[in-house]
C-alpha cells in the first residue's frame, strides 16, 4: 500500500516589474528557482494566471518616454500621449497528488517552497489545503505572514535587496 498526500489550492502574487512581459519574465523565472514540492511519481503542479484588466498605469513606457503606442482612455493607440497598463496580480494554481510522501514530509516541502516565493514576490493571499491519510492542513495568509517575508528591492530600502533585481535589465545601460 502506498501513501499519498494531496495539494490544492491558490496563491495571488505581485512580482516586480515595469511592463507586463518583465513581470511574467520574473515571475516566471522565479518559479523555475523555487525548491520543489516531490512525490514519487510526480512534483507539484503550478499553474500561472494572469488576472484580467489592469491595476496600474503609467504616462511613459519603460524608457520613461510618452510614445504613440501607448493607450489613451479611449482605447486609441493614434494619440500621441497614452497609457501604459499592466496588471500587477497573478494566480497560482497550485495543486499535486503525491505518492510515497507523508503528510509531513510534503507540509514542510511546501512551506519551504511558499518562503521562498515570498521573499522573492509579494505574496497576497494564500488558500491552500494539503492532506494525507488521516491529516489535513489548510494554509492560509493570516496576518499578511507571507507578505511580510517580501525582500524590498535596493531601490525601496537601501538595507535590503531582492534576489529578482538582477533580473531587471538597467534603463541607464540603453
Amino acid at each position: 500500500m502506498s501513501w499519498w498526500t494531496y495539494i490544492n489550492g491558490n496563491i495571488t502574487v505581485s512580482p516586480m516589474g515595469r511592463t507586463q512581459a518583465e513581470k511574467r519574465y520574473i515571475l516566471d523565472t522565479v518559479l523555475e528557482h523555487l525548491p520543489l514540492v516531490t512525490g514519487s511519481e510526480k512534483d507539484m503542479n503550478i499553474y500561472t494566471i494572469q488576472k484580467n484588466g489592469y491595476n496600474s498605469s503609467s504616462s511613459c513606457d519603460e524608457f520613461g518616454y510618452s510614445t504613440n503606442n501607448l493607450v489613451d482612455s479611449y482605447g486609441d493607440k493614434s494619440r500621441k500621449r497614452g497609457w501604459l497598463r499592466t496588471q500587477d496580480e497573478y494566480i497560482l494554481v497550485v495543486n499535486g497528488s503525491f505518492r510515497d510522501r507523508m503528510f509531513g514530509q510534503t507540509l514542510q516541502e511546501f512551506n519551504k517552497w511558499l518562503c521562498r516565493l515570498a521573499k522573492r514576490v509579494s505574496v497576497k493571499d494564500v488558500l491552500v489545503e494539503i492532506k494525507g491519510y488521516d491529516e489535513k492542513t489548510l494554509i492560509r495568509n493570516t496576518n499578511d505572514v507571507y507578505g511580510k517575508m517580501f525582500e524590498e528591492p535596493s531601490w525601496s530600502n537601501e538595507k535590503s535587496e531582492n534576489w529578482c533585481e538582477y533580473l531587471m535589465w538597467d534603463s541607464e545601460d540603453l
